[in-house]
């Protein structure tokens, strides 16, 4: 009788215990490691492939996508920049995986500056269902003064009055020329 009720329980965990492994959820920290790895390396549909079809990716100020093909989208333009995410100090809970990260560009090494963020993922199974960016203030702040320094481009606007005179100038001009024009046809 043992024997037997000891067989019984060997054979429910045997058949209980793949349905348990899979019902597991996978690693927020590899999963979303996986994504910016494949980003990295150019391989946008390797990188949107861990996003579920209706994922977020939130960049705060500068810019939210919603959707694989938003995303997809945003991603190409990334890897036309040859951007690169730096991602470190993840922290883990659940489905919910905390980080940093370091982003570059041309455009922002073009400022000397590199994009600071502290991020918020979020998975299911083993898809992204979100990702927010917060820009640390004080990458922020780098980036605006980054941008304060570019030289100015198109000068100071034309004051008004001087707009006016001078298309006065050119109607008057105009109608004078008109006058000889006529008085030429007169005498031919």
């Amino acid at each position: 009788m043992k024997t037997r009720l000891m067989v019984i329980t060997v054979v429910v965990l045997m058949l209980a215990l793949p349905g348990t492994l899979l019902a597991q959820e996978s690693d927020p920290e590899a999963v979303v490691r996986s994504s910016f790895e494949a980003l990295n390396a150019g391989d946008v549909e390797a990188a949107v492939a861990f996003y579920a079809d209706d994922a977020v990716l939130d960049y705060g100020e500068f810019g939210s996508y919603e959707g694989k093909e938003a995303i997809r989208a945003q991603f190409e333009h990334e890897v036309s920049l040859n951007a690169s995410f730096e991602l470190r100090d993840f922290e883990v809970d659940g489905n919910t995986a905390r980080f940093r990260s370091r982003y570059t560009s041309v455009e922002m090494d073009a400022l000397g500056v590199a994009l600071e963020a502290n991020a918020v993922a979020t998975i299911e199974g083993d898809k992204i269902r979100s990702i927010y960016f917060t820009t640390t203030e004080e990458s922020m702040a780098a980036v605006q003064a980054a941008m304060a320094a570019l030289p100015q481009t198109g000068g100071e606007g034309i004051p008004l009055h001087i707009v006016v005179l001078t298309l006065g100038g050119l109607a008057v001009a105009g109608g004078l020329g008109m006058e000889l024009l006529r008085r030429r046809w007169r005498q031919v």
